[in-house]
């Protein structure tokens, strides 16, 4: 069985959707796998090295560093930050609710915390 990725925050208006995630190699693991099996996108975290040859990106190298890829129907662009990693999708909706479907069977989404108040307000 896969460990699940936390999935922070999903957001979508019109034909963009963005996602939230822990800047983390098996995050990319698992959006190289579901780009490749359902998109047939393979170079958006992956490097040609002098030969032409594509290897894995090292991302704990990578701050304040955007990527992107895609083709007519789709465009995908990640963005690096010190400890998460942004992602848009541009395309469609049933593409972006492909998309979720499979990405949804490696996510959880953290639980929420309570917050409790400090003291007690009345009205």
């Amino acid at each position: 069985m896969v460990r699940k990725i936390k999935l922070y925050s999903i957001g979508n208006q019109d034909k963009f959707s963005y996602y939230v995630f822990d800047k983390k190699r098996d995050v990319i693991e698992i959006l190289l796998k579901i780009f490749l099996v359902d998109f047939d996108i393979y170079d958006l975290f992956e490097e040609p090295d002098k030969k032409g040859n594509y290897g894995k990106i090292n991302v704990k190298k990578l701050i304040d560093v955007h990527r992107g890829s895609g083709d007519g129907k789709i465009k995908i662009d990640a963005f690096f930050g010190d400890k998460k990693m942004f992602l848009t999708i541009i395309c469609s909706e049933n593409l972006r609710l492909k998309f979720n479907e499979s990405l949804f069977k490696y996510t959880k989404m953290p639980k929420s915390k309570k917050i409790k108040p400090k003291r007690k307000i009345e009205w």
